[in-house]
């Protein structure tokens, strides 16, 4: 089961988006693109992120540009979820 850290950043280009990075302990990062609009239901419904940690972030990182939150859990499975979810929409 794989612990890391969130690091969302905000990327100040048109159109908005915020860079979602999941980088595990273990090894490896997970990186995805994402709207401001679909940032919290991005965290909370396909990463499985707790919906006040997604809110929190989302306006951290809104406000501060990026946030970095540690010893995030992600079930394997909802990770690879999120991964097959991304491809799909490319």
């Amino acid at each position: 089961m794989p612990h890391g850290t969130l690091d969302i950043m905000k990327l100040e280009e048109e159109p908005l988006t915020y860079q979602v990075m999941f980088e595990q302990n273990a090894g490896g990062t997970f990186t995805a693109r994402v709207e401001p609009d679909e940032l919290v239901p991005f965290l909370h419904e396909e990463m499985r992120v707790d919906l006040a940690v997604a809110k929190n972030a989302a306006q951290s990182a809104q406000t501060d540009g990026r946030v970095r939150i540690g010893d995030i859990f992600l079930e394997e499975n909802n990770l690879h979820a999120v991964m097959d979810y991304l491809e799909e929409e490319d």
